[in-house]
């Protein structure tokens, strides 16, 4: 998955703008600690972009390991 595809899925999956903000920041803060621990830049920020992508459709945590994979 590239940067592209990652954020069509996280705007087919979050309409609010605070919660794609937040995606954001924690996308920003991923790809400028990926070099200090070794990691790949692309995927930790991908990563940071998708980790909450799911939460307004299915914000009940029981549900998160089976719904947003």
């Amino acid at each position: 998955m590239d940067r592209v595809e990652a954020w069509q899925l996280l705007t087919e999956y979050t309409p609010s703008d605070s919660l794609r903000k937040h995606a954001l920041a924690v996308e920003a803060a991923l790809r400028h600690y990926a070099p200090r621990f070794g990691g790949d830049i692309e995927q930790w920020g991908l990563t940071g972009l998708l980790h909450d992508f799911d939460y307004e459709r299915w914000p009940a945590p029981r549900s998160i390991p089976a719904r947003g994979p």
